[in-house]
């Protein structure tokens, strides 16, 4: 096996004949240029720029003209004439922008396959921003972005870094990994802790859904979620940006970015601070309990050591402060209001239904600490890169655990990942070819210690007595090697086939018991698709795929969870079209898929032991579709949509536990729907952008995110089950020189409705637990440039 990986990943760097590289950035007057088409004249040899408008292409000779061109600006012809960088900035072609006919589209492209293309080309289901559809929907989060993706949420809840994302009917569990890959600049970030981590000064962010083990590895069974910074420039630019916002909310914001050496190393350096007071109360200590306190820093340093060979050095830093531990309770046992089951909350606190009365304050911590140092060598037509990254997470909460203004029940928690990798990665960068290619090697450390304790009330004595639930050390060693390959079998078919074979190791130290739990798996994980290029405007692709998620250990044997959990795994299949019309005015993209998912892990607190553990279902199966469309309605009106359906179901429950002998059967749940999946999603949004005046420019926009019905518990019962709500946003911002005013609002409506909702009869107490979603927010923010 080592033979043939050397064989795979080391020949093609050899067999290609002599060409010359040619590299550089697009730009316009301000900004980076992602999506510039670049074509050597005369051959099919061509490229695009990526979301920080950097390309590369391997060119005939030194003589060889490039053609640069992109919509809305004067194409640009220059030749080689034997230089190894070309940096090229545009000028806005004043004809077509004062032209009366409208212009379409320009393309967005992503890294989905990572490889820099346009998203209309892809066989994938990709959603994607750049830059500046970034900064004109005010995405500073996943769970911002996620509101613009069919059949994606991400919702948070019980402390900062606790994050509950669902991709296309797959659930994220509590305390356990993400069903998405989650990509920083190149690096995957294991712990999910960090998904929901405030986002600026982006490039990117995009996702691809479906399962993408053969791309991206272990738990990218729903798809992989890419997030790009912006690279630093060889020009001097610097930004401030201050805003203010209701609940005492305060931001600050800096980036600065130029050359130390000119044309050789340059910087970017970029800081936030953001303070948000709260605006919901516990009412028995009259204090807000979601007030969240955010501090981040990212420095990062790019040197051009030869023309073939560049190496980038980032550092970041993430301070997260936080209220914790929230939970509306009712004592009726049904925390939704009669007659409104799963609707807007009562917003009356004396029903009792929605009131937070807690008799101890949640306060929860994270910080993370991040570092990776990237080498990209280009030896004829073949990138060698090299991805070496170190980041540690650690986090704690505490807090009151019965909800009420009783002192029963208290908890705590502190928990910790460092994570190392190293990826050696090998591309082809001859865009001209039929065959695209990449393969490399991957090794990855995980070290986890988790704590949990807490105070509980024994009622025959009156008193508290102190206990500890869990604490362990897990680890996770990784080894994995992967290969990818596009071949062209004609002009209009495209085939592609994949696969990434991981080898982990998990072990689990349990201090509290004394015991030692190992086990190593093998996954091979294959990836398959079929594109046809129908027209030039329109595409139809198959493809399959499959996916895993790993599983672990749980603290004890109980009556409800064994003492593993078995990994997950998926096998996806897809069809789907890409097309525009209407001069690109038009675009419309769609899918549909039937996923098989084995052993779907399910979390459950065992309030008979105080033990939190996961179980398996042990087969499911997950149909749905996705629309998602954008109309150019005129030269200053956009409208776009997306609609996404899932039909999440439990084909098989099997039976779980074996605490004395008893196992819990879940066959009982067969045919019922997954819990914690929306069933449907839709987004509909305006937007617009107009000169009102020689220097002035005005971009508005409006969004709906509706959410859809939501099963909170495998019995899909009506009393546990939330009905569709609805958000809207609205975004207004004036540029004139280089002052940028924009005012925002975020659920401008004020509609009330939970995140996360726990049944009291799943863990066997009286009470259910309600987690309330943000209410209206809304503010103002200033930025220079300068």
């Amino acid at each position: 096996m080592k033979r043939i990986l050397f064989l795979l990943v080391f020949l093609p760097v050899f067999g290609w004949s002599q060409s010359v590289l040619v590299s550089g950035n697009v730009s316009d007057n301000n900004n980076a240029i992602p999506g510039v088409n670049i074509i050597e004249k005369g051959t099919r040899n061509g490229t695009t720029t990526d979301f920080n408008g950097n390309y590369e292409i391997s060119v005939s000779s030194n003589t060889a003209v490039l053609v640069f061109s992109y919509i809305g600006f004067t194409s640009q012809e220059i030749i080689a004439d034997k230089k190894t960088t070309i940096n090229v900035k545009l000028i806005e072609d004043t004809q077509a922008l004062d032209a009366v006919v409208v212009q379409g589209f320009a393309g967005v492209v992503g890294k989905a396959r990572k490889r820099t293309e346009s998203i209309q080309s892809i066989p994938e289901s990709v959603t994607a921003l750049n830059s500046e559809g970034i900064e004109k929907a005010g995405i500073n989060n996943v769970t911002n972005f996620a509101k613009l993706v069919p059949n994606l949420k991400l919702n948070s809840s019980q402390s900062a870094g606790i994050n509950f994302l669902t991709v296309r009917g797959i659930p994220q569990i509590r305390n356990a990994d993400a069903p998405v890959a989650f990509v920083i600049d190149g690096v995957t970030i294991p712990d999910p802790s960090l998904l929901n981590q405030e986002l600026f000064d982006l490039a990117l962010i995009e996702i691809v859904k479906g399962p993408q083990g053969a791309l991206y590895g272990k738990n990218a069974i729903g798809g992989a979620i890419n997030i790009y910074s912006k690279e630093p420039t060889n020009s001097s630019k610097h930004n401030i940006t201050m805003g203010i916002g209701n609940g005492n909310s305060i931001l600050g914001q800096f980036v600065s970015t130029g050359a130390i050496v000119d044309d050789k190393v340059f910087y970017r350096f970029s800081t936030q601070v953001q303070d948000f007071g709260g605006l919901l109360t516990n009412e028995y200590l009259d204090e807000k309990v979601d007030y969240e306190t955010n501090f981040n820093l990212r420095a990062q340093i790019i040197a051009r050591l030869a023309p073939n060979f560049k190496v980038t050095g980032t550092f970041q830093t993430m301070d997260v402060s936080a209220g914790a531990a929230r939970y509306s309770v009712n004592p009726t046992g049904n925390v939704f209001v009669a007659g409104f089951p799963g609707g807007p909350l009562n917003p009356n606190p004396s029903s009792g239904n929605n009131i937070i009365s807690l008799d101890k304050s949640g306060k929860s911590d994270l910080n993370n600490y991040f570092g990776s140092f990237n080498m990209e060598y280009t030896l004829n037509k073949v990138k060698i890169q090299s991805i070496t990254s170190y980041n540690k997470v650690d986090r704690s909460l505490s807090g009151d655990l019965d909800f009420t203004p009783f002192n029963d029940f208290t908890q705590g928690e502190t928990a910790e990942t460092k994570t190392f990798n190293q990826e050696l990665r090998f591309n082809n960068i001859n865009s001209g070819s039929k065959l695209n290619w990449s393969a490399g090697g991957f090794y990855q450390d995980i070290e986890k210690p988790f704590f949990q304790d807490g105070l509980s009330r024994d009622f025959d004595l009156n008193q508290l007595f102190y206990g500890i639930a869990a604490d362990v050390v897990n680890t996770t060693t990784t080894y994995a090697f992967f290969g990818f390959a596009d071949y062209k079998l004609s002009e209009k078919l495209t085939a592609s086939v994949g696969f990434r074979y991981d080898n982990d190791t998990f072990k689990q130290l349990d201090n509290l018991f004394g015991v030692t739990s190992e086990r190593t798996n093998g996954v091979f994980q294959p990836k398959a698709s079929l594109s046809y290029q129908a027209t030039e405007s329109a595409l139809i692709y198959a493809n399959y795929g499959r996916g895993y998620r790993t599983g672990g250990y749980n603290p004890a044997v109980t009556d409800k969870f064994n003492r593993d959990f078995k990994d997950e795994l998926t096998d996806n299949y897809e069809l789907g079209f890409k097309s525009s019309w209407w001069n690109n005015r038009f675009i419309l993209n769609g899918s549909a898929f039937y996923t098989d998912f084995s052993n779907q892990q399910q979390y459950v607190f065992d309030l008979n032991t105080f033990y939190a553990g996961n179980y398996n279902y042990e087969k499911s199966r997950i149909i749905g579709f996705e629309l998602d469309a954008k109309v150019r309605l005129s030269k200053y009106l956009d409208l776009l949509a997306n609609y996404g359906f899932v039909d999440s179901e439990i084909t098989k429950g099997g039976t779980t536990g074996g605490a004395n002998g008893t196992t819990t059967d879940l066959n009982s749940f067969n045919g019922k729907k997954t819990p914690f999946i929306p069933q449907d999603n839709f987004n509909i949004g305006l937007e617009s952008s107009f000169a009102i005046s020689e220097k002035a420019t005005m971009d508005l926009s409006l969004n709906l995110n509706n959410t859809g019905k939501t099963y909170w518990d495998e019995s899909n019962d009506a009393a546990f089950t939330s009905d569709a709500y609805q958000l809207l946003d609205a975004r207004a911002s004036v540029s004139f020189n280089k002052v940028k005013i924009t005012l925002w609002g975020m659920n401008i409506l004020d509609q009330q409705y939970y995140t996360e909702y726990v049944p009291g009869s799943l863990f066997g107490a009286f009470d259910d637990l309600g987690w309330r979603g943000r209410p209206a927010t809304y503010g103002a923010t200033v930025s220079l440039s300068f």
